[in-house]
C-alpha cells in the first residue's frame, strides 16, 4: 500500500515548495550579516519555541508511525525515529536551560548540559534523517511483511528514543566539557570541531534528501524545507550564541518550522484522506440505496423511508397513498427476448415511472423483480388513481413489443390510501395496495385497482 506523502507532487505542489525554499534562503540572506545584533529581550520565546517544537515533533512521530503501520513503508517509520529523537533531546534541553525554571536548570543540569543537548538535537535529528532519506533510496514504495513491522517499529523508532535517552544521561551526569568555544574578535563562524562536525551533519542530510529522492514526491520534498530549515537554525546559532540577538531569535523561528512542515504535510494528508472517505462514504450510501440496475431506490430505502413518511403523514394530519405496479407477462418477455433486453424494458419502464412523479416529495422505488412502488406523500386515493393511471398510459406509450397476449408491456397497478384520522399500521397501507395489485392481475392486467372502494379502472 503507497502513502500519498510518498507518491508524486504535482507541479503546483512543487511551486508551492520551490518558493518556501526561496523564502527561507532569502531571510537567511537578511539576517545572516545582522546576526550579532542585539534586540530587546523577551523572556519567554525560548520556552515557547521550545514548547512548540517539542508539541510538532511528537505529533509528527505519532502520524509517521501511523502511516508505517498503514503502510510498512521502512523510511517513514525512520523518520518518526528521527522526530521522536527530536521530542526528547528537546524537552530534556528546555528543562535544562538555565533561568527557565531555575537560575542552573532542572535534573542536576551542569553548567554545558543544555548546549550539549542541543548539539545532540541538531546533529541527531540530521543522522536520522539520512538514514530515513537512504531507506526511502533502498525501498522505494515497497513494503516490509506485516509479521515484520513490529520489529522494524522497535528499531527505527524505539531506537532513536532509545538512543536520545542515554545521549541525555550522558549530558547530564558525564560532565561533559563545554560543546563550544567562545568566538575571538573577528570571528564569524569557529566554534570549534564539535560545531563543524555538526553544521557538516546538516549539509550532509541535506544533499542526502535532495540526491535519494530527486524531489519527486511530497515527502522528499517537505523533507528538503523541513532539512533547510534545520541548517538555517544551526548556521545562526553558531553566527551568534548570544541570546536575544537577531541570529538567536531567526534561528529558533526556523527549529519550530523544522518539524512544523512535516506536521502540515501530515496534517493535509489526513484532511485529504478525511474528505475521500467522505466522498467514499457518501458514495457508498448512495449505491446502498439505489437499484444497481434501474438507479431508483432500491427495497432497502423503501423499507427504510417510507416508515418514516407514514409517521409524518400521521404527525401532520396528512394523507398518503401507494402505488404498486407490476410489468405484466414480464416473465414471458424475458423467456422470448432474453435478459439482457429485459433489462433494458425495466429500465425503460422506470423512465416512465419516474416521468410521473407529481411532487419532489414522491418517490419510486424497485419493490422486487418487475414490481416498482410509488409513494405519494400528502395524496389522496384519488390523487393515487391520478398518478396511476398517467403511469400506465406513459408505460403505453413506450410500445415496448412483447409476445404477451396485449401485443405490448402494459402495466397493472394496485393503489391504498392512508386518509386524514385514520389509524393503520405502515404493514396495512402496503398490504392493502399490494392486494389491489393482485386483483387488478386477476381481472385481465394492463389495469389498476383501488384497496378501498374496490373500483376498477382499465
Amino acid at each position: 500500500m503507497d502513502s500519498l506523502l510518498t507518491q508524486r507532487a504535482t507541479r503546483r505542489q512543487t511551486v508551492v515548495v520551490g518558493l518556501s525554499a526561496v523564502l527561507i534562503l532569502l531571510v537567511f540572506v537578511v539576517a545572516a550579516p545582522q546576526a550579532s545584533a542585539p534586540l530587546r529581550a523577551v523572556g519567554p520565546f525560548m520556552p515557547m519555541c521550545a514548547l512548540t517544537v517539542f508539541t510538532t515533533a511528537a505529533i509528527a512521530a505519532f502520524l509517521l508511525t501511523a502511516q508505517f503501520t498503514a503502510t510498512r513503508q521502512p523510511a517513514l517509520a525512520a523518520l518518526a525515529g528521527a522526530y521522536a529523537f527530536v521530542a526528547l533531546a528537546v524537552a530534556v534541553q528546555l528543562l535544562t536551560f538555565p533561568g527557565v525554571f531555575t537560575a542552573t536548570g532542572l535534573l542536576g543540569a551542569g553548567p554545558h548540559t543544555s548546549a550539549w543537548m542541543w548539539t545532540f538535537w541538531h546533529a541527531g535529528f540530521a543522522l536520522f534523517v539520512m538514514e530515513a532519506a537512504l531507506l526511502r533510496r533502498v525501498w522505494g514504495p515497497a513494503s516490509v511483511d506485516s509479521a515484520q513491522a513490529g520489529p522494524w517499529t522497535w528499531w527505527l523508532v524505539g531506537g532513536p528514543i532509545a538512543l536520545g535517552a542515554g545521549l541525555c544521561l550522558v549530558a547530564l551526569y558525564a560532565g561533559l566539557p563545554p560543546a563550544f568555544h567562545p568566538l575571538s574578535r573577528g570571528q564569524v563562524f569557529a566554534h570549534g570541531s564539535t560545531a563543524l562536525i555538526t553544521w557538516v551533519l546538516n549539509v550532509l542530510a541535506l544533499l542526502t534528501v535532495v540526491l535519494s529522492g530527486r524531489m519527486r514526491a511530497l515527502l522528499d520534498q517537505w523533507l528538503l524545507i523541513a532539512m533547510l530549515a534545520c541548517l538555517v537554525d544551526t548556521t545562526l546559532n553558531f553566527m551568534s550564541m548570544a541570546q536575544f540577538s537577531v541570529g538567536w531569535y531567526v534561528a529558533r523561528i526556523f527549529s519550530m518550522l523544522a518539524p512544523g512542515a512535516v506536521v502540515g504535510l501530515l496534517v493535509w494528508e489526513v484532511c485529504l484522506l478525511y474528505r475521500r472517505l467522505f466522498d467514499a462514504h457518501t458514495s457508498l450510501l448512495q449505491t446502498s440505496v439505489h437499484d444497481g440496475l434501474t438507479g431508483v431506490y432500491n427495497r432497502l430505502y423503501f423499507d427504510t423511508q417510507y416508515p418514516k413518511e407514514f409517521d409524518r403523514a400521521k404527525q401532520t394530519n396528512q394523507s398518503l397513498s401507494l402505488v404498486i405496479v407490476d410489468v405484466d407477462h414480464f416473465k414471458q418477455y424475458n423467456d422470448a427476448f432474453g435478459h439482457l433486453k429485459g433489462d433494458t424494458c425495466l429500465i425503460a419502464v422506470t423512465r416512465a415511472l419516474e416521468g410521473i412523479l407529481p411532487s419532489p416529495a414522491s418517490f419510486v422505488a424497485r419493490y422486487g423483480g418487475e414490481e416498482f412502488v410509488i409513494v405519494l406523500p400528502d395524496t389522496d386515493l384519488r390523487g393515487a388513481l391520478e398518478v396511476a393511471e398517467r403511469a400506465r398510459q406513459a408505460v403505453l406509450r413506450l410500445d415496448l413489443e412483447t409476445p404477451a397476449p396485449s401485443g405490448r408491456v402494459t402495466i397493472s397497478a394496485g393503489c391504498a390510501a392512508m386518509t386524514r384520522d385514520e389509524t393503520l399500521a405502515p404493514d396495512e397501507l402496503s398490504h392493502a395496495a399490494d392486494i389491489a395489485l393482485y386483483r387488478a392481475k386477476a381481472a385481465g392486467r394492463n389495469r389498476i385497482e383501488l384497496a378501498e372502494a374496490h373500483q376498477s379502472v382499465s
